[in-house]
């Protein structure tokens, strides 16, 4: 079985460069992988989504993201930009027109790069889905800072905006604090938990720029803009949405709201990887690459 091809960087011309591998077969159906955010990475555990030997894969870390650098930079970083950027990596490795497989913040990213590019794609599989809609980002901010109010006791920090603030400016020790805050938070609205001591472990300055990252993206309300209302998916999109996820489910309906859409609906939470959802994305990808 192929798998891993190459990896490199890919400067974006504006002080970015992305981090990229390729896997599987080349010659196959190209698809690229949009991982989760805004702020994660991609790692070798994403490649089981996929059978290798059905697809050219490109795995990248998206601005400021994983081994992408420089580390945490919030210059030049936006929704927008990394729509381009995309389109910038299809057209480096000389493909006319890709598949989209987005995960969570993924997700969003390649239904704005279906928006934008629509000649270039191929499929989209759209997987626990975000929509950053106002009313889904509000309501998201509102649990996530009842959260941090509970775990803070009411002190600083007590809200998203709060953490962006002190990952800004503060100095180490409280960046370090308010980054363990935001993850507990984020735990607990996903009916998670993890130890304190392996909490302080997690946390180095890569978790760190990575929290700022997504709050960056938060505190900007995603870039949604007006016209993002009026979006719409073409035919070859399929949703697969855990019902216990939340904001998944008031993103699908948000979609739906606009158009009938082609949707898996699983008893699982907002996890890629819980067991349904990884099982349906290798059965649809799979049947997909058989057509």
């Amino acid at each position: 079985m192929a798998a891993f091809l190459n990896k490199g960087y890919y400067p974006t011309g504006d002080g970015h460069h992305l981090y990229w591998e390729r896997h599987g077969t080349p010659g196959s159906e190209p698809i690229f992988f949009l991982h989760g955010g805004p702020g994660g990475r991609c790692t070798p555990h994403h490649l089981e989504f996929f059978d290798l030997r059905c697809f050219d894969i490109i795995v990248f870390d998206q601005r400021g993201c994983g081994r992408s650098h420089p580390l945490g930079e919030l210059q030049h970083n936006n929704t927008g930009l990394s729509i381009e950027d995309i389109d910038a990596l299809r057209r480096h490795f000389g493909f006319d027109k890709i598949s989209l497989l987005g995960v969570s913040w993924g997700s969003w990213l390649a239904i704005q790069y279906q928006q934008r590019y629509p000649e270039a794609v191929l499929k989209t599989t759209l997987v626990s889905v975000f929509v950053p809609f106002s009313a889904n980002v509000s309501a998201y901010d509102k649990t996530l800072s009842e959260g941090l109010s509970e775990i803070t006791n009411g002190s600083s920090g007590n809200s998203a905006r709060g953490i962006y603030q002190i990952l800004s400016h503060g100095c180490e020790v409280q960046q370090r604090q308010a980054a363990i805050h935001w993850l507990r938070a984020i735990l607990q609205l996903n009916g998670q938990s993890m130890g304190l001591r392996a909490l302080e472990d997690f946390v180095n300055e890569e978790a760190v720029r990575a929290i700022r990252m997504e709050l960056h993206y938060h505190v900007n309300r995603y870039f949604f803009t007006s016209l993002d209302e009026s979006l719409s998916l073409d035919a070859n999109t399929l949703v697969i949405q855990g019902i216990r996820d939340t904001f998944g489910m008031s993103s699908v309906r948000w979609l739906r709201q606009r158009q009938n859409i082609h949707c898996r609906l699983l008893h699982a939470g907002h996890n890629a990887f819980d067991l349904p959802i990884l099982k349906a994305v290798q059965q649809s990808l799979k049947r997909e690459s058989d057509r």
